[in-house]
């Protein structure tokens, strides 16, 4: 499996094609995710957002589309995939000076202050990190008291024919239909591999907890294929 410090690199080179197999990956499922974590996250009005990992600034798109915060941070060490995102972003005229702006820079050393944002969130990049402890304290720190951490991620559905369809999606169709849309079959295996071999996912309550967050809620969707998670720092 290829190495989480080499995922940059990976995402850079399927930057272009990365929305379209998103959405045809999950058969569109991904939008409604992403509005389940906004709905969660509770943005008050001019509240700061930062959204980590934020790869073509999808979710920091519906951040700014169906709130009214303040400001909208996305982050992210791919330039290619920020790139895209801004492009996305302009052409909403969502990047106007205040609403969203994109910093390249790593998610497990954040160039911000502590309690800077009102709102954190992450969505299908914490399998991506090499220390997701160190991540998850990291965006603990710069969220101001009372702020909320919102983290969307996939699991594997567990037990029964469910659980077998996904892997064998997951080790089959993931791949194929991922070279022949982007062009890199590396990286849809690797996509497919962290789905498999991500940390349990009552590990990410115990994460949240361990950075200090209280008020800890999580819901599954889609059958178990994606869970959201919420902590608030006290």
């Amino acid at each position: 499996m290829l190495e989480k410090s080499q995922t940059p690199r990976l995402f850079s080179s399927i930057a272009r094609r990365y929305d379209l197999l998103n959405h045809v990956l999950s058969a569109n499922l991904d939008c409604r995710w992403r509005r389940a974590l906004v709905d969660m996250a509770e943005v008050t009005e001019r509240a700061a957002v930062l959204d980590v990992a934020t790869g073509t600034a999808d979710v920091a798109i519906e951040f700014a589309r169906r709130t009214h915060a303040g400001s909208i941070v996305a982050l992210d060490r791919s330039a290619e995939m920020l790139a895209v995102g801004r492009a996305k972003a302009d052409g909403a005229r969502l990047s106007r000076p205040g609403r969203i702006a994109f910093v390249e820079a790593d998610a497990l050393d954040m160039p911000f202050g502590n309690e800077e944002f009102d709102v954190v969130a992450i969505a299908f990049g914490l399998r991506n990190l090499p220390d997701c402890a160190r991540g998850i304290g990291e965006m603990a720190r710069v969220l101001k008291r009372r702020g909320r951490l919102v983290v969307l991620e996939f699991f594997p559905p567990r037990g029964g024919w469910l659980q077998q369809a996904y892997l064998l999606y997951l080790r089959t169709l993931v791949p194929v239909t991922g070279r022949i849309v982007s062009g890199s079959r590396e990286a849809y295996r690797y996509l497919s591999d962290s789905i498999r071999t991500f940390i349990p996912r009552e590990d990410i309550v115990r994460l949240m907890e361990a950075a200090g967050l209280e008020d800890i809620r999580a819901r599954r969707q889609s059958g178990g294929i994606s869970d959201l998670y919420r902590g608030v720092k006290p």
